[in-house]
């Protein structure tokens, strides 16, 4: 008897056609991976990687600090951080803006900037840890005459019978959400009784490229290797939830530059707040001056920055959130006005006598506050 050959066709055909949806939907997402990255490369939008998936730009290629290794090494979370027990120092084109012949740099077992640190904090210590950027690091200055150690020089000396211990946790180019995660990482095991938190006004646009992304799988590997993914979790991620005047900000970082947006800092702040607080920690917010904001004949190129009032946005949030605030804006503009003499290094790095007034303005706060024993 014969075998209709029929049946058996009939029996293989669901398996070609799946086989063959399948090819087809893969040819597919290839030629949609093909346009995104064509309309990346010519810029009709923006795939960017978030800060935290880049590798990590050391600054010593484009500022040659001296010494045996490098400075600024990457970190799978925070992008970068410094090397512990680090030693060397900023090159003379620096050295010969402040006046000195050299200007070293010195990182404890921890890679901050600061003296060494007892992991577990001594009975009867008040530990006050600085979280920031550059200035806080103390671009172009010695140790001794960042803010973090002039307010510990002054606390000694105002309270020569209590120990207190300011931990400088600043790393050039850390934004909100670095700081928060090295919070949670390292700093709160420090035990702090306060936290200060120094922001600038690039904090804003650092901080919407940096966590971009990461609200709907951003981090995952799938968006790190492929723009089509990226593109889909940008858009997802970037859906409006209820009204916000910000959500602009949340689709692009460079929109955020331009409009300085400050939501996705501000969400960041509350999270750092709940971990600090959580600890038992105080929270100060002190957003630093820049120097156009200071002296009348300097200028931003930029239009917007003239209309970025940071100082108003972080107080007002500072109010509404329970933090301690310090603005060391007025007594800046009141020192040049009574010397004439500049606060600071560049556009919007303080010099030794601009952070000898923050750190004035950070005890003031902290005295009228009764955060201090």
């Amino acid at each position: 008897m014969t075998v209709d050959p029929l049946p058996q066709k009939q029996k293989r055909r669901p398996w070609i056609t799946l086989l063959a949806v399948l090819i087809s939907l893969l040819i597919g997402l290839l030629l949609a991976e093909a346009v995104v990255r064509l309309a990346d490369a010519l810029g009709m939008v923006d795939l960017s990687p978030s800060l935290a998936e880049l590798p990590a730009a050391s600054q010593d290629e484009i500022v040659q600090l001296t010494g045996d290794s490098p400075l600024y090494i990457s970190d799978p979370i925070l992008h970068h951080r410094m090397a512990a027990n680090w030693s060397g120092s900023f090159p003379e084109e620096i050295v010969q803006a402040v006046g000195r012949s050299e200007v070293p740099i010195r990182t404890n077992s921890l890679g901050l900037r600061s003296p060494a640190i007892e992991p577990v904090k001594p009975a009867g210590t008040t530990r006050i840890l600085i979280l920031g950027d550059s200035v806080a690091f103390g671009w172009g200055l010695r140790g001794e005459d960042t803010f973090a150690s002039q307010l510990a020089s002054l606390l000694a000396t105002v309270y020569p019978d209590k120990r207190f211990e300011v931990i400088n946790a600043g790393v050039s180019g850390y934004g909100t959400w670095q700081e928060l995660d090295w919070l949670k990482q390292t700093g709160i095991a420090l035990e702090p009784d306060v936290v200060i938190v120094q922001l600038h006004l690039n904090d804003a646009a650092d901080n919407l490229w940096g966590t971009l992304g990461q609200d709907v799988g951003g981090d995952s590997w799938l968006t790190r290797v492929s723009m089509l993914a990226r593109l889909v979790s940008r858009v997802t991620s970037s859906q409006p939830q209820g009204s916000s005047s910000a959500e602009s900000c949340e689709r692009d970082w460079r929109i955020g530059t331009d409009e300085v947006c400050w939501e996705r800092t501000e969400a960041l702040l509350t999270q750092l707040e709940d971990v600090a607080k959580g600890a038992g920690a105080k929270v100060l917010l002190m957003p630093s001056p820049m120097r156009w904001q200071v002296e009348p004949g300097v200028r931003d190129q930029r239009s917007w920055v003239d209309k970025a009032r940071y100082q108003d946005v972080l107080s007002d949030y500072a109010l509404l959130n329970g933090w301690l605030f310090a603005d060391p804006l007025p007594a800046v503009r009141s020192a040049y006005e009574a010397t004439g003499q500049s606060q600071f290094l560049d556009v919007g790095h303080p010099n030794e006598a601009g952070q000898r007034i923050i750190a004035q303005e950070l005890y003031r706060v902290l005295n009228q506050s009764q955060a201090l024993p």
